[in-house]
């Protein structure tokens, strides 16, 4: 009885998994190949670069960076947002609503309102130690209580308070660089460059490889600090690689294509009501795979602001979990 049901278990693993991944190969081809200028095979000059004709350019250059950016920022944000909703044990928590993307956005505003830019490696570090000192900052407060609307709390007046930053500098910056800020703020994810697609693709890396050794703690963790202990395993040090993780992986994402909303804290729940597991080994791979989907399902509507695309989504998530009183995943 019980192998028969590891074996239904495991059968909806697969199922969701394969289900998942042809959602993901169907949309890249859309992606790729529909739009405002339809493209095919027989279109492109797939052998030879420089492209040789403008569809070439538009599939290289466009469409190319754009699937790459959107399937980078769903596994990015779902993942750290997956990560998060455990390490604080709250549904609710994720990089846009503790703040990590604010923390983020704060980095990159000091980047191109400031001055202190170098390219996409210094919009990059300014994203990543915003989001990194926003996460800190947010454990810290979180650490003193125990009752955990506190964090949210704590995230939206952090999100407020570098919102008042950011106007401050936008007081007094040229009307090019705030040019370049207000559209970088709207959320694209058609900014990405050919040319930086390794630096995502790295960043992504690391923060994935983060979050995949402190699967164990992931785990444990569920149950309770005092639980992973009596388990031999190192809650410090897990806390900090899942912060660091989670905060790269978000300020990474921010930094490429800006702010993207909810798909941080409704793509894990999104999995969960797919695949009815706690288990962060099918979890983490099944957050990635949503997170994806999502983000290229909202790329087909590139008439509309990516975020309105994603709010249409995340917000009834969000609203399901609050009805439901936080008690999706257990």
């Amino acid at each position: 009885m019980a192998g028969e049901t590891v074996r239904r278990i495991d059968k909806r693993i697969l199922l969701g998994f394969g289900l998942l991944v042809s959602l993901i190969a169907v949309l890249s081809y859309l992606t790729l190949f529909s739009g405002t200028v339809g493209l095919s095979w027989s279109d492109l000059s797939l052998r030879s670069l420089p492209y040789d004709s403008v569809q070439s350019q538009i599939f290289w250059e466009i469409r190319v960076p754009r699937l790459v950016a959107a399937v980078f920022s769903g596994i990015s944000l779902s993942v750290a947002g997956l990560s998060l909703q455990t390490l604080f044990r709250n549904p609710l928590a994720g990089p846009f609503v503790l703040g990590i993307s604010s923390g983020a956005s704060l980095g990159v505003a000091l980047s191109l309102l400031a001055g202190f830019s170098f390219g996409y490696f210094g919009v990059l570090s300014a994203a990543s130690v915003g989001a990194i000192a926003v996460t800190f900052l947010v454990m810290a407060v979180a650490a003193r209580f125990e009752n955990s609307t506190v964090l949210l709390i704590v995230g939206l007046l952090v999100g407020y308070f570098i919102d008042a930053l950011v106007s401050l500098l936008i007081v007094g910056s040229d009307a090019e660089s705030l040019r370049v800020y207000v559209s970088w703020g709207m959320g694209s994810f058609g900014r990405l460059t050919f040319d930086c697609i390794w630096i995502f693709a790295l960043s992504t890396l690391v923060g994935l490889a983060l979050l995949l050794l402190s699967i164990r703690y992931m785990n444990a963790t569920r149950l309770g600090d005092d639980f992973a202990r009596g388990l031999g395993l190192n809650v410090r040090r897990g806390r900090i690689m899942v912060l660091l993780g989670a905060s790269l992986l978000a300020g990474t994402s921010t930094a490429f294509c800006g702010p993207v909303a909810f798909v941080g804290i409704a793509v894990p729940h999104l999995a969960f009501m797919l695949f009815k597991t706690g288990n962060h080994r099918v979890l983490l791979p099944a957050s990635a795979l949503c997170g994806i989907v999502l983000c290229l399902a909202a790329c087909q509507f590139s008439s509309v602001p990516l975020n309105a695309v994603l709010s249409l989504v995340g917000v009834p998530v969000v609203l399901w979990v609050i009805i439901r009183g936080g008690g999706i995943r257990k």
